[in-house]
C-alpha cells in the first residue's frame, strides 16, 4: 500500500521535500490544502498511516509501530532535495521520534524538524487525567477527546463521519497519550515550532521547552487556534516557507 500522498513539484525536480505527519486520525488527504499553499518548487508528501484511507484494514499499532511506519515512509520518498519533517499535533511526537531514528542510522539526512500545534513533549502526562486506554465507552471516549482538543465541533456533530474516523483517531492518541521526552538526544537539525496565537492547548508556558531540543530552535506564532493544518493551511505553509533561512544554514541529521 502507498504510505504517502505526493502533491506539488515532482520530487526529482524539487528544491525542498516535505514529509508531513498529520494529526491523530487524519489521512494523507489532510495535507492537500497545506501543499497547495507551499512554494511551487516544493514536493509535499503526506504520510498515510495504518487504519485509514487505502490502509484502513491495517492495525494502527502503538508508538513504536507508528514511528517505524514514518521512518519507512521517509526512506521511500523519491528525490534528493533537502527534507523537512513536519509533525502536526500528535503527529509531532511520531515525527520527532522518526527524525531521531533517522539521525541514529544516518541513511536519510533531515534538514529540519517542524512541530505544529503540539506542546513541548517535556510535559509529563497528568496522572489524574482520564486515559483513552482505560475505557471503551463511546461517550467517555468523546469526552476525553474533547479535552485533548481532538474533535472539532463540526466533526462531533456528524455522527456518520465520526464513526468512520473515530477508530484511527482513538488509536493514534492512545499511542502517544503517555508520551513524554527530555531533549536528549539533541536533534542534529534545526527545529521550528509553529503555534496558533489563540490555541488554548498550547500557551507559551507549555511550548517554550521545544527550544531545548536543538541547538537551532525557533518559534513562530500565527493567527489561529489549535487546528492550523485544517483551518489555516495557508498561514501554516507561509510560516514554514518563511523559515527556510533557518533550515538552509543548519546541520543535517
Amino acid at each position: 500500500m502507498k504510505t504517502f500522498r505526493l502533491d506539488g513539484a515532482r520530487p526529482e525536480d524539487a528544491a525542498w521535500r516535505v514529509l508531513l505527519v498529520p494529526h491523530a486520525g487524519a489521512g494523507a488527504a489532510s495535507g492537500t490544502a497545506f501543499a497547495a499553499h507551499t512554494p511551487a518548487d516544493w514536493a509535499v508528501a503526506t504520510a498515510r498511516l495504518p487504519g485509514r484511507e487505502s490502509r484502513v484494514r491495517e492495525p494502527v499499532g502503538g508508538l513504536a509501530e507508528l514511528t517505524a511506519d514514518v521512518v519507512a515512509t521517509a526512506r521511500a520518498l523519491p528525490g534528493s532535495a533537502p527534507l523537512l519533517v513536519v509533525g502536526v499535533c500528535s503527529g509531532a511526537v511520531l515525527a520527532l521520534e522518526a527524525v531521531r531514528a533517522l539521525q541514529r542510522t544516518g541513511d536519510v539526512p533531515v534538514a529540519g524538524f517542524v512541530a505544529v500545534s503540539q506542546w513541548a513533549v517535556t510535559e509529563k502526562p497528568d496522572p489524574q487525567r482520564r486515559r483513552l486506554r482505560d475505557t471503551d465507552d463511546p461517550e467517555q471516549i468523546l469526552e476525553i477527546l474533547k479535552e485533548f482538543g481532538g474533535v472539532p465541533a463540526s466533526l462531533a456533530a456528524n455522527e456518520e463521519m465520526l464513526a468512520l474516523l473515530l477508530p484511527s483517531l482513538v488509536a493514534d492518541l492512545r499511542a502517544v497519550e503517555e508520551y513524554s521526552s527530555g531533549p536528549e538526544p539533541l536533534l542534529g537539525c534545526p527545529l521550528l515550532a509553529v503555534f496558533g496565537d489563540a490555541d488554548p492547548l498550547c500557551p507559551e508556558e507549555r511550548t517554550e521547552d521545544w527550544e531545548l531540543f536543538s541547538d537551532r530552535a525557533r518559534t513562530v506564532w500565527v493567527p489561529g487556534g489549535h487546528l492550523l493544518l485544517t483551518e489555516s493551511p495557508a498561514l501554516l505553509a507561509d510560516a514554514v516557507a518563511r523559515s527556510l533561512d533557518h533550515f538552509a544554514k543548519g546541520a543535517v541529521a
